[in-house]
């Protein structure tokens, strides 16, 4: 349903955005969602139950 993101994109997308957007200005965090998918919840979704 959402799009997977790993842990180095999540850093570089980050990174991209904050120095295109910040310009040498002050930056307010306003928030990030991320769900963290359960590895074991994600295995037992890939059994044919």
């Amino acid at each position: 349903v959402w799009p997977r993101l790993n842990k180095s994109d999540l850093i570089a997308t980050a990174r991209k955005t904050w120095d295109e957007r910040r310009g040498g200005r002050g930056v307010r965090l306003v928030g990030l969602h991320v769900t963290l998918l359960d590895p074991q919840m994600e295995r037992q979704l890939v059994l044919g139950l």
